[in-house]
């Protein structure tokens, strides 16, 4: 009767362990902060490979899209909708909103379009993490959220090179109204981070930074932004915003006399740029 007691005991005990452990993860977890990039250079890999990934556990949608290749006319338009990355289906409209438009290309790539595009015909691929940023930085009145402009890319481009600054000139002159992104952009040769943010209400353009990841390194970010010094003359390495210095000095981010640090720049203050997540 006695053990019986004792192993009724330590069920119970273990259950409400587990229950409190649960509840505990709800409260830590931000649906807009739960996605992994890892990413790995071709010096790192046993064949070569240049790899990037994303583990996408916030609430975006889990069906996936394969968008043909397709030639268009001088006059077409590319339509830009709001919440996509929400729907059921294919032809589910349901919230969704047009936002705008933008001058259509002659042609564009087949691509895998998921709740974050992730990689076109050309093996030009992409991962995402959210790094949420300063909330003061972002402006409702831009035209582009990130999977917007990663979407984009891959139907237009067929280096990281050639997505990442497309990217950036495009928030540039049309506006970012997301959050602060993090994105690994993958070629067949190269890998780069690309970190973006808005430049306030009053600015309709994007702060913005890629770094060239180097060929034997593996890197992982959890939600946390990983640019640090931006070396502004090394232009094989690292691209960037128009005015950047500038902008961020205006902002009251960066004093003109430390380290261009960029995570300091988009980033509450003190807020270093890894977790405890990064580590495991």
């Amino acid at each position: 009767m006695k053990k019986k007691v004792y192993t009724a005991f330590v069920c119970l005990c273990c259950t409400v362990a587990s229950l409190s452990a649960q509840k505990r993860v709800v409260e830590l977890t931000d649906p807009n902060e739960s996605c992994t990039s890892i990413a790995v250079g071709k010096l790192a890999t046993t064949d070569g490979s240049v790899m990037t990934s994303q583990t996408c556990d916030g609430t975006s949608r889990t069906w996936m899209e394969v968008v043909p290749a397709q030639k268009w006319a001088d006059t077409a338009k590319l339509d830009l909708y709001w919440d996509l990355r929400h729907t059921e289906s294919k032809n589910d409209r349901l919230g969704v909103k047009l936002k705008g438009s933008i001058p259509q290309v002659p042609y564009t790539f087949a691509y895998l379009n998921t709740g974050y595009p992730c990689m076109n015909e050309k093996q030009l691929a992409m991962g995402e993490t959210t790094i949420v940023g300063r909330k003061e930085l972002r402006n409702p009145k831009g035209l582009f959220h990130i999977e917007d402009l990663q979407g984009i890319a891959l139907q237009r481009c067929s280096t990281a090179r050639e997505a990442v600054l497309l990217m950036g000139r495009l928030a540039e002159q049309y506006g970012y109204r997301d959050g602060g992104e993090c994105l690994t952009v993958a070629d067949k040769r190269e890998l780069w981070f690309f970190e973006i943010t808005g430049a306030g209400s009053e600015d309709m353009g994007a702060l913005w930074v890629a770094r060239r990841i180097p060929d034997d390194h593996v890197t992982v970010s959890a939600n946390t932004p990983r640019i640090s010094d931006v070396d502004f003359g090394d232009k094989d390495n690292y691209m960037y915003s128009e005015g950047l210095k500038e902008k961020a000095r205006k902002l009251g981010y960066w004093d003109g006399k430390e380290p261009f640090k960029f995570w300091k720049v988009i980033h509450e203050t003190g807020k270093k740029p890894f977790t405890i997540r990064d580590f495991f």
